[in-house]
C-alpha cells in the first residue's frame, strides 16, 4: 500500500532527525578528540591572551538564539506553503464544481 503524504513527510524527517545526530555524534567525537590532543600539548611559557573570546554561555546563547530563529523561518515557511496549497485545492475544487455543473455538449 502507498504511504500517504503525511507518512511520506514524517519519515522524510525522521530521516533529518537521524542525519542531524549522526552528525552532532561525529561533531561531538571530534571535540573530545581535539580536547585530548590539547590536554597533551606541551605547556607555553607564556600564555595568549584569551579576553576576548566568548564563553562558553555566550556560545550557547547564540546558538539557542538561532535555533529559535530557524523554528520560526520554518514555521513561517510551512504556513505560508500550507496557504498555497489550500489555496490551489480549492482553486481545483472550484474548477471541478464548474465542470460538473457546465452544460454537456455532445
Amino acid at each position: 500500500m502507498p504511504a500517504t503524504y503525511l507518512e511520506t513527510i514524517e519519515k522524510l524527517q525522521h530521516q533529518g532527525l537521524e542525519t542531524l545526530k549522526q552528525a552532532q555524534a561525529v561533531q561531538l567525537a571530534t571535540l573530545a578528540s581535539v580536547r585530548d590532543i590539547v590536554a597533551g600539548a606541551p605547556v607555553l611559557t607564556e600564555m595568549p591572551q584569551f579576553d576576548k573570546l566568548p564563553t562558553f554561555g555566550d556560545l550557547a546563547e547564540l546558538s539557542a538564539s538561532f535555533a529559535t530563529k530557524l523554528v520560526d523561518q520554518q514555521n513561517a515557511y510551512v504556513t505560508a506553503l500550507a496557504g498555497v496549497f489550500a489555496s490551489a485545492q480549492k482553486e481545483a475544487a472550484g474548477a471541478v464544481d464548474r465542470a460538473v455543473k457546465a452544460p454537456k455538449t455532445a
